[in-house]
């Protein structure tokens, strides 16, 4: 095995622990943002470490292997590329074996996700019933799963089984421990897979859970609890099986943006999860960010809870952890932001919006009142803010604004850069003056916000003239297409309006 080789701590209980994916990359050479890169797995190594301690587990873990370099929970890039790493593991399993009679192995990983929640897969989809394919036993899945998601539960965390990573995949090592493997050529997969007195479950640990703090130390506690029927492995009562209910149909989908007095904010929340961003005035950037797992009210997402009523106004809680950023810069990449990132322990926010009139249900201006304690300091989150419900199409490049363009009046515009098609309005008395026409001026190729002009008509016939000046920025990186999506979030001002004016996107350029 070429690079760092792994920890290998020595147990005494059936359990053993494996962090395939702890190292962290090296940065040296490699300027911000500038390759799109996996995100290692922080702080698995060393909660895994405390895990060992505090349970008696031997432990198997990569604490300097960058992943984008081998992938050790892969099975064929682990046996080609670090065959020692899995001689390791199946050097402690054999042990533990051959002295317990049996063994038990959780895979520790990372879900880039702010909420504390765990999501347990064993090679079952959501919901299947737990049969000869899996990576445990029936037994295991009717006892030692329940039993650690209640361990979980009574700490405030959720623990869902297969709703986001089942570990299905075959070439996840947890599949080392099916049947799938038993008869392969290569010898060192065939060992492991040929020990069949072992059930095997993969941890994916939200980052409040990972990160030093009280929410690790809930986390270990729930699986000190839960470890009599981790190590058992048998069934000790009446079968149950962990599992959770769908997603809804149609979730709530809100967004809103607020130009604080103090703190700016950010807040969205549709079928795959929800973000709440908060912008202090002194700088930085304080994060949530949830999945939805299963089971939620269609306004919920984790801590976050959006409530509307018939008049289009919004309230909005949150109760949980978050991340402290010192710049507003993490999207950029996203390991390098998370490893110089903080948890907030508890964050109690309360945003309420009222909309200037009856929006009727589309998207509108109106009037923010929050506050948000975290950790016991007291933000003021109030100002001026727009709302909007369902998606805008994808259409890139593209700019978005929302400003206060004078008291009382807002403008919500949307430009397709590419092709000069615009739609959006000017709210004012209650009244929307459509825009039939606009000409947009970007900065430089570097900073297309810098020196942004927009030439706005409007159907009543006015015209504004508007030079948005950015005062926050979050520039965003977006994966999974064939060229990085680019964009940039920002705070904007306008020289006739005191304070903020609202929020300006810009995306594909």
């Amino acid at each position: 095995m070429s690079g760092p080789q792994p920890i290998v701590i020595a147990g005494s209980s059936p359990l053993v622990l494996v962090a395939p994916h702890g190292g962290q990359r090296d940065y040296a050479g490699r300027p911000w943002g500038s390759v799109p890169l996996k995100v290692n797995d922080l702080h698995t190594a060393s909660l895994t470490e405390e895990l060992a301690a505090a349970t008696g587990a031997a432990a198997v873990i990569n604490a300097g292997l960058d992943r984008n370099d081998v992938d050790l929970n892969r099975i064929s890039a682990a046996h080609e590329r670090a065959p020692a790493f899995l001689e390791r593991v199946g050097d402690v399993l054999s042990a533990a074996v051959a002295r317990h009679g049996r063994a038990t192995l959780l895979t520790v990983h990372g879900w880039n996700v702010i909420q504390p929640a765990v999501d347990l897969g064993f090679g079952c989809a959501r919901g299947a019933a737990v049969d000869g394919k899996a990576a445990v036993s029936p037994a295991f899945a009717a006892s030692a799963v329940p039993a650690l998601v209640s361990a979980c539960a009574a700490r405030g965390i959720v623990a869902t089984v297969g709703a986001r990573y089942p570990a299905r995949g075959r070439e996840n090592l947890v599949q080392l421990f099916t049947p799938r493997y038993r008869n392969d050529p290569r010898p060192i997969v065939r060992r492991l897979a040929a020990l069949g007195a072992a059930d095997a479950l993969q941890l994916e640990l939200g980052v409040p859970l990972r990160w030093p703090g009280t929410w690790r130390q809930r986390l270990v506690a729930a699986c000190v609890d839960a470890l009599p029927a981790l190590v058992a492995g048998t069934d000790a009562g009446t079968p149950t099986v962990a599992t959770d209910s769908e997603a809804p149909a149609t979730p709530l989908r809100r967004t809103l943006e607020v130009a604080g007095h103090g703190t700016s904010a950010l807040v969205a929340l549709d079928a795959a999860g929800a973000r709440l961003l908060l912008f202090p005035v002194a700088g930085g950037l304080v994060l949530f960010t949830g999945e939805r797992t299963g089971g939620e009210e269609c306004g919920r997402v984790a801590g976050l809870r959006v409530d509307e009523d018939a008049d289009g106004s919004l309230r909005i809680r949150f109760a949980g952890p978050m991340m402290r950023f010192a710049d507003t810069t993490p999207f950029l990449d996203l390991e390098r932001g998370l490893g110089g990132a903080s948890v907030v322990e508890q964050a109690d926010v309360q945003i309420d919006f009222q909309p200037a009139h009856d929006r009727g249900g589309g998207s509108d201006f109106g009037f923010v009142r929050g506050t948000a304690l975290l950790d016991g300091h007291r933000l003021d989150v109030g100002g001026h803010g727009f709302a909007s419900a369902g998606s805008l199409t994808a259409v890139w490049p593209r700019l978005r604004i929302a400003l206060e363009v004078a008291p009382g009046a807002g403008l919500s515009l949307t430009v397709g850069l590419s092709d000069g098609t615009a739609s959006g309005f000017l709210c004012r008395a209650g009244r929307h003056d459509a825009v039939v026409r606009t000409g947009a001026r970007l900065g430089s190729a570097g900073d297309p916000l810098e020196g942004l002009e927009l030439d706005v008509a409007f159907a009543g016939g006015e015209r504004l003239l508007l030079r948005p000046e950015a005062v926050q920025r979050l520039p965003v990186v977006r994966g999974g297409a064939p060229a990085p999506l680019r964009l940039v979030y920002a705070s904007c001002r306008l020289a006739d309006v005191p304070g903020l004016a609202g929020w300006c996107e810009i995306g594909g350029v």
